[in-house]
């Protein structure tokens, strides 16, 4: 008998939850080091590439202030990111003056994907048949909850 049998369900559950989230957790450092490694970025450098793809292009101010680091720090991560061909600079429509930070996509799939096996197992069509649409949505609010970055 293992601990988790001892615990009343709910308890168990929670506790298994707990682990898998942990190892998904693992998985994902471990996958974010292969990958920088393997492409010459770094764990900021990746960082930021990942809130642009979510959030779309930005100005380095907003990238600045999406990533938490200075906008002198910013500079050096768009020039690795661009010299990598992960972003490109485009000038501001409204303000010439600026520089518009955009990721391109396709790049960082081909790229940087592979890497994250478990998400690319949940990129396939078939991943998700288990799920009722219900379920599909009980997992959106409960990953929701747990990002500090919605």
């Amino acid at each position: 008998m293992n601990k988790h049998q001892t615990l009343r369900p709910r308890e168990a559950a929670i506790g298994r939850l707990k682990l898998s989230l942990r190892r998904f957790v693992v998985d994902l450092l471990v996958s974010n080091f292969e990958a920088t490694e393997d492409v010459g970025l770094n764990a900021t450098d990746l960082g930021a590439l990942c809130l642009l793809l979510l959030h779309g292009p930005t100005s380095a101010g907003g990238l600045a202030e999406l990533t938490g680091v200075t906008t002198g720090a910013v500079t050096g991560v768009v020039d690795r990111l661009e010299r990598g061909g992960f972003v490109r600079r485009e000038a501001d429509p409204i303000d010439r003056r600026k520089v518009i930070i955009a990721p391109d996509a396709a790049r960082a799939e081909r790229r940087l994907f592979p890497h994250f096996a478990s998400l690319e197992r949940a990129a396939s069509a078939t991943f998700y048949d288990d799920y009722t649409v219900a379920e599909l949505e009980l997992i959106i609010r409960f990953l929701s909850r747990l990002s500090p970055r919605r």
